[in-house]
């Protein structure tokens, strides 16, 4: 039976192909604009001058490669959710106009 226009649209279930695709083009492009990120963060700030107060971490790690680590790590979890938000508005997008999932 066809769906009318006053009935949602519902998106049938991704295959597994389509879920690593999704992944994929998720994780692949925020990875690289964190290292970029991390590069300009670090050509501008030294991972020592962040830990000036920080003590207890300062005594725990080598300030330099905790600050490169947990700097890359942060850029890379906010492009992640950035892109993944792409991703989900350009498949409700199309959803929305097509009735069919991306």
């Amino acid at each position: 039976m066809a769906s009318s226009p006053e009935e949602p649209a519902v998106a049938a279930p991704l295959s597994r192909e389509r879920r690593l695709e999704a992944v994929a083009v998720v994780l692949w492009p925020s990875f690289l604009i964190a290292a970029v990120e991390t590069m300009a963060f670090f050509a501008t700030f030294d991972p020592l001058a962040l830990y000036e107060h920080a003590e207890v971490l300062r005594d725990a790690f080598s300030p330099r490669v905790f600050g490169y680590s947990a700097g890359f790590f942060f850029f890379w979890v906010f492009t992640t959710a950035s892109s993944a938000l792409t991703l989900f508005l350009a498949r409700s997008s199309r959803l929305a106009r097509t009735g069919m999932p991306s």
